[in-house]
Parts: C-alpha cells; sequence; structure tokens
C-alpha cells in the first residue's frame, strides 16, 4: 500500500509530529532509553534540527518542529527516528523496527492551535498518569523528566511551577529544545489563550 503524499510545509508554521512503537518494543521511558533519547534530541538541535518541544512516553513521541521546507523536515525526522531507533535496540540489545509507521505531521496555523499544541506536548506525561488514576493533586507537584517542560518559560505567573521544581527536573534527562524561529511557537500562541497555566491539561491541537 503506497503512502499518501504529504502536503507542503511552510517555514512559518511549527508542527506537531507524532511517532508510535511497534508492539514488542520496551519502555522508551526507562531511565537509560529516556537518556539515550534526549541525548538524540539534543545532538539533533546542534545539528540544526528545529526540535522545539519534545514528550517521551512509553510507547510513542511528541515532538513540536520547525523547518525551512517539507524535504527539510522529512529529512530532520528521519535521521532523528533512525538514530533514536539505534540506540534504543542497541542499548535493549533487540533487533528489526522500532517504529510502526512513518511518524504522523500536523501542521499548526494558528495561535490557537499552537497552545493546544504545545499544552499536549508538555503535559502528555500528564495525562496518561490520570488515565492510569494518579491523584490530580499529585501531578501538581511534577513535571515530566521525559519532556522538555523544565525548559519552557511561558508559564501564567499565577499558575506556574515552582523554581525548586523546576531545576530539580532539569537535573534529570530533561534537555532543552531548539529556539523557536516562527512567530507561532515563539510568542504568537500566547494570542491563542494566553500562558500555559500549570494546572491544565491536555487536549488534542484544534481550533
Amino acid at each position: 500500500m503506497k503512502h499518501a503524499v504529504r502536503p507542503p510545509h511552510r517555514f512559518d508554521q511549527p508542527a506537531l509530529v507524532t511517532i508510535r512503537c511497534v508492539g514488542t518494543a520496551p519502555s522508551l521511558r526507562s531511565e537509560i532509553l529516556a537518556r539515550a533519547i534526549t541525548a538524540q534530541i539534543a545532538r539533533a538541535v546542534r545539528r540544526g534540527i528545529g526540535v522545539v518541544h519534545y514528550s517521551i512516553q512509553d510507547n510513542h513521541l511528541h515532538l513540536m518542529v520547525e523547518a525551512a521546507d517539507k524535504q527539510r523536515l522529512a529529512r530532520g525526522m528521519q535521521l532523528l527516528f533512525s538514530r533514536i531507533a539505534f540506540e534504543v535496540n542497541r542499548l535493549a540489545q533487540r533487533h528489526g523496527r522500532l517504529f510502526r509507521d512513518r511518524h504522523h505531521r500536523r501542521a499548526l496555523t494558528n495561535p490557537t492551535q499552537t497552545r493546544n499544541a504545545l499544552v499536549y506536548v508538555l503535559f502528555n506525561g500528564r495525562k496518561h498518569r490520570l488515565q492510569k488514576g494518579d491523584a490530580p493533586s499529585h501531578i501538581l507537584t511534577w513535571i515530566d523528566p521525559c519532556s522538555s517542560a523544565a525548559w519552557f518559560e511561558g508559564w501564567s505567573a499565577d499558575y506556574a511551577p515552582t523554581r525548586t521544581l523546576l531545576e530539580r527536573t532539569r537535573a534529570g534527562p530533561c534537555v532543552r529544545g531548539a529556539e523557536p524561529t516562527t512567530w507561532l511557537a515563539r510568542e504568537g500562541w500566547t494570542r491563542g489563550g494566553g500562558p500555559i497555566r500549570y494546572d491544565e491539561v491536555p487536549r488534542m491541537p484544534r481550533v
């Protein structure tokens, strides 16, 4: 079955990228694998691949990315995911495919979509913990160390995590993403609902 042709990518629009693992894959959130994956994300950023934010979950990854055009975005994601797959297989002593198929990509075309995508990526671990029955009060004293949330600076002044919590999380596998270059990812997203509150719950990034 042939893959559908991906739509063009505009340089001024960030994109939400999701890729899922095969059923036999190990949990990407184990400490050793999460550190390896964040190291590959940091390496990709140094190579100029615009991974602005990311979230590592048990069997999938979410990224907010930027690129000058469709080809550079595709090449950047192919390189990143191939390096991640190589490292995960090496450390887990496994063979074969890690990811199920091509990544899914959604263009973020306006402030509301971009803000929703930021909440979705930064708080994706929170969503899964709530689904497993964790108490909301526990969630609000936790920043996902397998995401870039600890480096996010767009918090609402009245609903921001404490400095101690941010600094403690940064001591884990969390790494900073690339500095946003698009207006939407840099500041335009605030026009879609204002600064992000730390008590928000993710939803899919639709208007």
